[in-house]
């Protein structure tokens, strides 16, 4: 497996590639996770050298990006929100998602980023530090809240990252 970025060629098909898993979750048909991806490079927040794949052969078997994110408005250079990340079908529960995580992460905090915010399911990304976000005084926009409370997570990525950085997450920015 090898990590690396993504090729402004690959854009489309790993649009297909996000709609295709989160369609098989049974949860979406992939439409809007699909759009989201779309949305999030058309930003000011995208980092081209943060949108990921993990190859495996020559072939594209794992993707997810990493961009910066304003948490009440502020912050944005310090927070990076993931989403989506997505595996093939039949290369998960194979360690691809947990290498291409873990790699991610690292990235990041070599980049110098103070943290991480994802929205997903907590038993997965606990496993890589993440914790509940409100613990950090993290919280879900009132426009936009997850399922629970535990599905808003953080993860610092330097000591104390996120001491002074407190909040909303708030999409909306993505539905201009």
């Amino acid at each position: 497996m090898k990590i690396r970025a993504i090729h402004k060629g690959e854009f489309e098909y790993t649009e297909s590639f996000v709609r295709k898993i989160f369609k098989n979750t049974g949860h979406t048909d992939g439409e809007y996770e699909k759009a989201w991806l779309k949305k999030i490079r058309e930003k000011p927040f995208y980092i081209p050298e943060f949108d990921l794949v993990v190859e495996d052969e020559g072939k594209i078997i794992g993707h997810f990006v990493l961009s910066k994110f304003p948490i009440s408005q502020k912050h944005e250079d310090e927070v990076l929100m993931l989403s989506p990340v997505s595996v093939a079908i039949p290369n998960q529960r194979q360690g691809v998602g947990e290498y291409m995580l873990r790699e991610g992460i690292q990235l990041a905090a070599d980049s110098g980023f103070k943290g991480i915010v994802v929205e997903g399911d907590f038993r997965y990304y606990r496993r890589f530090g993440f914790r509940t976000s409100t613990e950090f005084g993290i919280h879900a926009s009132q426009k936009n809240l997850p399922p629970s409370e535990d599905y808003l997570m953080a993860l610092e990525l330097c000591e104390n990252g996120l001491k002074n950085i407190s909040g909303e997450v708030d999409y909306s920015m993505y539905n201009d």
